[in-house]
């Protein structure tokens, strides 16, 4: 008989905070209220940004991208395609404004998304989950 027990918020924070391997994409994501502000702000060169800056997220550490120093946010322009930091402030802003940054994070020199939050507390969850147990890695036999 296998005991399962309730996993912790440290434990799901903990695999949580590592790299995406993948996210969401709605088919519908550019419905959104959000999104449809974004695009008549910005266009579809705007919206191509934001899908860039949620994979940089994904990808990093705790899913926040630094812009608190000016390296960083060069870095953050080059990776966005903006010609410099006034720039990429200024889109960071409007995102901001649109909703789909946090604006005490962004404050704080971070660019954080509670969606991509939400993205990783649920694959923090399958990961914490898979820890627990179940088939052993390689194991081609069904149970019954």
């Amino acid at each position: 008989m296998v005991v399962k027990r309730p996993l912790s918020d440290e434990e799901i924070a903990e695999e949580a905070a590592r790299p995406l391997p993948y996210f969401p994409h709605d088919s519908d994501a550019a419905s959104d209220i959000k999104m449809r502000r974004l695009l008549r702000r910005c266009g579809f060169e705007g919206y191509g940004r934001w899908w860039r800056l949620c994979e940089l997220m994904a990808q990093t550490d705790g899913h926040a991208v630094p812009v608190s120093t000016e390296e960083d946010a060069e870095i953050l322009a080059d990776e966005l395609g903006f010609d410099g930091i006034s720039d990429l402030m200024g889109w960071l802003n409007l995102v901001e404004d649109v909703g789909l940054i946090d604006v005490d994070r962004l404050g704080e020199g971070e660019v954080w998304s509670d969606r991509m939050g939400k993205n990783a507390r649920f694959v923090g969850m399958q990961r914490a989950c898979g820890k627990l147990g179940g088939r052993p890695k390689g194991s081609t036999k069904k149970s019954a």
